[in-house]
């Protein structure tokens, strides 16, 4: 890529940052700029040299909790996330989700503290949800309204954000199932629209705080191929895993090196 390329490509990140911004709501930029003096940004291997831009999916493992905020704080492309319909109801139906499926299910905490936890998180956590502007997601009939609104944003040249994992057992490094609800998505958008759209496949791993986003890949070739929906999620997850063992495992190996270093000084002294 040559100088001028370079400095196209950071001016396009620096929009789509602008635009991002724009979109949210005051009260949260303002949330997000604290948030960000907190943690700290990720190293972040963008394969698409800035030039993910338009219309859309972006998908991606969860990592629990760290994976959506992470995203949100730094991601260098805007989109609107989708997201459970439970986060954008009442204050009840936040509670009853927290406690009783995220605390306790997910993260596999105890009744005590997935209470503690879910009581000021199901205040606090509206506000976060608004201001990323979440599209609902359902699972029933409801989930064709979070496809109107996708392809809403579509036509409007933007991007969604979706995390499919399948995390009713809990969030997986490596991961184990992907919903196929975004393969549904870009199936339904193609035969309303005839765009084939691009699909992103992303990795956060906490730990090394380390963000890979790969190159797009359609899926109409896939499905061309006699592939179902189920196996066609199936080789996006296998993607996803296949960007942590080659993008991601350096970082795990080098953390590891320096966490032996230390403990070899430590018996030295």
């Amino acid at each position: 890529m040559s100088k001028e390329e370079k400095m196209d490509t950071k001016e396009k990140i620096k929009k789509a940052e602008k635009k991002k911004n724009k979109k949210r709501k005051p009260f949260f930029r303002f949330i997000k700029l604290l948030l960000k003096a907190i943690k700290k940004k990720p190293t972040i291997i963008d394969l698409n040299d800035g030039q993910a831009l338009g219309a859309g999916v972006f998908i991606s493992n969860h990592s629990a909790a760290s994976g959506p905020l992470v995203l949100e704080l730094y991601f260098p492309y805007y989109f609107t996330p989708w997201g459970t319909y439970e986060m954008n109801g009442n204050i009840k139906s936040r509670f009853n989700y927290l406690y009783h499926i995220y605390f306790q299910q997910k993260k596999h905490m105890s009744k005590f503290w997935s209470f503690v936890i879910s009581i000021p998180a199901c205040v606090i956590l509206k506000g976060f949800y608004n201001g990323m502007g979440l599209i609902s997601t359902y699972p029933d009939n409801r989930l064709f309204s979070s496809f109107k609104k996708s392809f809403e944003k579509f036509s409007s040249k933007e991007p969604v954000l979706i995390f499919p994992e399948n995390s009713s057992q809990g969030y997986k490094e490596i991961l184990e199932e992907y919903n196929p609800g975004f393969v549904s998505l870009s199936k339904m958008y193609f035969r309303k629209s005839n765009i084939d759209l691009p699909v992103y496949t992303c990795y956060y791993h906490k730990d090394t705080n380390v963000l890979v986003i790969d190159k797009p890949e359609t899926i109409k070739p896939l499905l061309d191929k006699g592939m179902n929906e189920k196996e066609v999620a199936d080789y996006f997850k296998d993607k996803t895993n296949a960007l942590r063992e080659k993008y991601i495992t350096p970082f795990i190996k080098a953390k590891e090196e320096k966490v032996r270093d230390k403990k070899k000084r430590k018996k030295s002294r």
